[in-house]
């Protein structure tokens, strides 16, 4: 049995990644990473030699696309506070799952607080391109995207799986959006029960998309 390690990064729901804790693994240090925390997983991928490395809607780059995007958060955030920036973040973070329920989007909300989406808000403006440190480590790469991510859009997780080495696994969950682990939960827990144990695992040249 393995070690597990979770970051969820600023805009997880409350209940953030520990459906994914008590899962079984091969023997080694596991990391899973939403959004934003990609970056920490990585950097402590390459520390402590990680075997493992799953990527659920990966941010690690900044575009003009991403730019933009992260524009009319700021511009909700500024008018409306949490719920300037919640309303424009339903178009941007939900799927068809979940785009639709109020129950969803309330408890999502209820997680977020202004200063802690000033700080998100500031991570990625100055994010660069981070990807480089996919290079940095020897670990197998899983990377998990909703289909109808608008934030970052399934060629946005294709770009950075394809900087892992050739050594990665790229899935894309149909009607999801940005909010992948928690709109097809099931799903996600199944795909990342299987990588942890390294079931299915094969390394392929670009990633897999299915």
């Amino acid at each position: 049995m393995g070690e597990i390690r979770l970051f969820p990064g600023l805009l997880a729901p409350p209940a953030g990644l520990d459906f994914l804790l008590d899962l079984p693994s091969e023997e080694g240090l596991h990391l899973v990473a939403f959004a934003e925390g990609a970056l920490d997983a990585l950097k402590a991928a390459f520390r402590e030699g990680a075997r493992s490395l799953v990527l659920l809607s990966p941010v690690l780059f900044r575009d003009a696309l991403l730019g933009a995007r992260l524009g009319a958060l700021r511009f909700g955030l500024e008018r409306g506070g949490v719920e300037g920036f919640a309303r424009v973040g339903r178009a941007l973070f939900f799927g068809a799952l979940s785009a639709g329920s109020e129950e969803v989007y309330e408890a999502w909300k209820e997680g977020l607080s202004e200063a802690g989406l000033w700080r998100w808000l500031g991570r990625l403006e100055a994010l660069t391109d981070e990807r480089r440190w996919l290079r940095g480590t020897e670990a197998r790469v899983l990377v998990v995207q909703g289909a109808l991510d608008a934030f970052t859009p399934p060629l946005h997780g294709a770009k950075v799986a394809d900087f892992a080495k050739g050594e990665a696994l790229r899935f894309v969950v149909d009607e999801a959006g940005h909010l992948v682990p928690w709109e097809a939960q099931e799903e996600v827990r199944d795909l990342v029960a299987d990588f942890l144990l390294g079931e299915g695992f094969r390394p392929l040249p670009g990633g897999l998309a299915l």
